[in-house]
């Protein structure tokens, strides 16, 4: 059996990674940005980095040429 690799971006501050995701969830029609009670908003959510940085999962992003280059596939979340 094989794993999946998982892409990401890294952000500094968690803000800048859910607008990332605000803007995938926008490209693909999600239902909060279409409708006053849609409740779906983002395809991935941010999660914190051992090194407080923020990772956003974008294997299934339509990306930039600048994000292509930018992915790393290793990240290391913490133990806690």
């Amino acid at each position: 059996m094989s794993e999946e690799t998982i892409n990401y971006l890294i952000y500094d501050t968690e803000a800048d990674a859910i607008a990332r995701a605000d803007i995938e969830g926008a490209r693909r029609g999600y239902a909060y940005h279409n409708t006053p009670d849609g409740v779906s908003r983002y395809h991935t959510y941010p999660q914190k980095t051992a090194d407080e940085k923020y990772a956003l999962d974008v294997t299934e992003y339509d990306l930039t040429e600048d994000e292509q280059a930018a992915i790393t596939t290793s990240v290391t979340f913490p133990t806690e």
